[in-house]
């Protein structure tokens, strides 16, 4: 179960990441500006970084390289997406398109975005109630854990 939650959600992740990194900056930049929420002088900042971001969280979560802070970072951006389109929707912002997945063709409204985001937020929790398991990088190198003596 966790190793298909950590793939599902960190395979979004990396998916809307490489989907913004195949764009120019200024259309990454132009479809956070619809939201009209961030500031003009913002928008470059996080064209730029929040792709990268998405990327390489998205890629730890599913290798399992630093489980923890990669869903956490991963619950981070979530928390803020989750924030922003509750103030899109409550500040009716008509937004046909989140650009979630860039030019890909996956076209969401603000209560899809939100449903979905909400969905994904709930599979974190069992990565981050976790043990850690074989099928992930954090257990290299590590004996197996003997059984308990009772």
């Amino acid at each position: 179960m966790v190793v298909a939650a950590r793939g599902l959600l960190g395979g979004v992740f990396v998916l809307a990441g490489f989907s913004k990194l195949l764009l120019p900056p200024a259309e990454v930049a132009a479809l956070i500006q619809q939201y009209a929420v961030f500031p003009p002088a913002v928008t470059p900042w996080i064209a730029a970084l929040l792709p990268w971001l998405e990327l390489v969280s998205g890629t730890a979560l599913v290798i399992g390289f630093y489980t923890t802070p990669a869903a956490l970072a991963i619950g981070g951006q979530l928390a803020v997406f989750i924030v922003l389109m509750l103030v899109v929707l409550a500040l009716g912002v008509p937004i046909a398109d989140c650009g979630c997945f860039g030019n890909l063709g996956w076209r969401e409204t603000p209560v899809q975005v939100l449903l979905r985001d909400l969905v994904l937020a709930a599979l974190l929790v069992p990565i981050l109630a976790r043990r850690r398991e074989v099928l992930s990088l954090d257990a290299w190198g590590e004996p197996p854990a003997l059984p308990q003596a009772r």
